[in-house]
């Protein structure tokens, strides 16, 4: 049998260090000393069993070596480890730790004065080991007190960085620089969507090659470990849904931090601070969204303001003052920007006037009234002196209708009524296509609708046009007008329609102004609790007077 190892013998290094301030240490080698203990070994609680600290002499355990804690007088470790006499240090109810004795130097059985004051002593240590457990606890939960601040900090700091970003790449720049240097990640790939329904979009990958997140990530509610075995072979290990409430905007990868091994679990408070990072990032995802809207808008309205400006420069400055003749209008777009438009000119003492409706609203819309305004102006020339007005203004037309073809998409046309008044004779030269029919009144108050002369413009390559001829008499009012007045809706959904504007005209006065501003008076009686500006409103009047003017509005 080897003999037993000297007293204070040393066989881990660690023993080395045992020092007063060690009060398992200093109990053990107080106890050896005082009882001639030939070796011992102290542990103390953790969790459900014991942890060795110290050992003295040459023993089956070592420093580090976690126990049971059992039942009996003594761990069954410690007694297989040749120990005889096990000493648990107990504070009031608590076992805090355990001291463990080898037979004695002299072969005799230990005394129970000997056992007595070894029982002492453990108890005054099992006070100092209560101590310092609470300590240790104390210092725990500072440290985790401090960790939870800085955290808050950050949280605090990172909130105000997102409030700055105001465009989705910084954010996510912010979100991926946030989490590999909080958590000292060494690889991070961010993934978004506009909805749960994907798809999914790579915005950023850092310390990778390019990855594909699936769309089922985005369904998560909590930062988890990867279970997907594609990714876990590509370097990814925990996957942070960027979700905040019900708003799914993506999904964040991330590898394991430099410092941990590759089965790396992040902690509760690690995964705390991530879902509360991805919270905020889904938070300043959505603010970013909101001012870009509100961005857009803007741009579109102003984009909107200047097509208009743009579109009331192209209708007529003044309009032609011709004797005999009395011209007034009035156009009023349903929106900032309109599908009808108006054109009037004087063609050598001869009153061109038109009228056109674009089928649609908006700034589509308003592009081809310019380009219909421009024809009007290159046409002006075919007619200005034309010896036959009837087929002037029949190849005129066909010229516009090739013009607004080559212009449009299929689903685009345009309806157009227009006509050429000799002021002399009241001779009219009209080409209706498409258009509602421009309503001619009597001085006697029938109204008479002109005839229609051919299709919308823009729908048939090719098509023919009829030009009509007719009088207006002295005291006659031709009325043009686009499908605004006629459709016009009261609160039941019943249209004016051209028996309603055809009463309106006939009890109407012989001014064009006065007659221009009965008509769209009583388009907005007849609208009244129901949409008033539901589409664009342009009426055009000339009247037969012995003298006359232009009137706009």
């Amino acid at each position: 049998m080897a003999a037993p190892a000297p007293l204070g013998s040393v066989d881990d290094p660690s023993d080395a260090a045992l020092t007063l301030a060690d009060p398992l240490g200093a109990l053990v080698l107080a106890l050896m000393s005082r009882l001639l203990a030939s070796r011992a070994v102290g542990a103390v609680a953790e969790g459900d069993g014991l942890r060795v600290e110290v050992v003295k002499g040459r023993l089956g355990v070592s420093a580090g070596d976690r126990l049971a804690m059992g039942e009996g007088d003594l761990p069954e470790a410690l007694a297989e480890a040749g120990l005889t006499l096990g000493l648990p240090l107990r504070h009031g109810p608590e076992v805090v730790g355990w001291v463990a004795l080898g037979p004695k130097l002299t072969g005799q059985p230990y005394s129970r004065a000997e056992i007595g004051l070894a029982r002492s002593l453990a108890g005054a240590t099992a006070a100092s080991l209560a101590a310092r457990a609470s300590a240790r606890d104390l210092a725990a939960a500072h440290r985790a007190l401090a960790a939870r601040a800085h955290a808050l900090r950050t949280l605090f700091e990172l909130a105000q960085a997102f409030g700055r970003a105001l465009d989705r790449e910084a954010i996510v720049s912010r979100l991926a620089y946030a989490l590999m240097g909080q958590l000292m990640i060494r690889r991070v790939a961010v993934a978004l969507c506009e909805s749960a329904d994907g798809p999914m979009d790579l915005v950023l990958a850092r310390g990778a090659e390019a990855v594909e997140v699936p769309l089922a990530l985005c369904t998560l509610t909590a930062p988890v470990p990867l279970d997907d075995a594609a990714l876990r072979a590509e370097g990814w290990r925990w996957v942070v849904p960027l979700r905040a409430g019900d708003v799914t905007r993506g999904a964040v990868l991330l590898g394991p931090p430099a410092f941990a091994e590759d089965d790396w679990t992040p902690d509760a408070d690690t995964t705390d601070f991530t879902a509360a990072l991805a919270a905020l990032a889904v938070g300043a995802l959505e603010t970013a969204d909101r001012v870009e809207e509100r961005v857009d808008r803007e741009r579109l309205r102003e984009e909107v303001r200047l097509a208009r400006e743009v579109q009331a420069r192209l209708l007529p400055a003044t309009l032609p003052a011709l004797p005999g003749l009395d011209v007034a209008a009035r156009w009023r777009p349903s929106r900032d920007v309109s599908g009808d438009t108006y054109h009037a000119a004087d063609l050598g003492g001869r009153l061109l006037v038109a009228v056109a409706d674009v089928v649609g609203k908006g700034i589509g819309a308003s592009l081809l009234m310019a380009t219909l305004q421009a024809g009007f102006r290159m046409v002006e020339p075919d007619l200005l002196d034309a010896e036959d007005l009837g087929a002037a203004l029949e190849a005129a037309t066909a010229r516009l209708d090739r013009l607004v073809h080559a212009s449009t998409e299929a689903h685009q046309f345009v309806t157009l009524a227009w006509a050429v008044i000799e002021p002399e004779t009241g001779a009219v030269w009209s080409v209706v296509a498409g258009h509602p029919p421009p309503r001619l009144l009597r001085a006697d108050g029938v109204v008479e609708p002109l005839p229609p002369g051919g299709p919308l413009l823009g729908v048939l390559p090719g098509a023919t046009f009829t030009a009509s001829r007719t009088v207006l008499a002295t005291g006659d009012a031709l009325v043009f007008y686009t499908d605004g007045a006629t459709e016009a809706q009261d609160a039941d959904g019943t249209e004016l329609d051209t028996d309603g504007l055809d009463r309106i005209l006939a009890a109407g006065p012989r001014d064009a102004a006065a007659l221009v501003e009965s008509v769209v008076l009583a388009v907005d009686a007849w609208a009244e609790g129901g949409d008033m500006e539901a589409d664009d409103l342009t009426i055009v009047a000339v009247c037969r007077a012995p003298g006359g003017g232009p009137e706009m509005g």
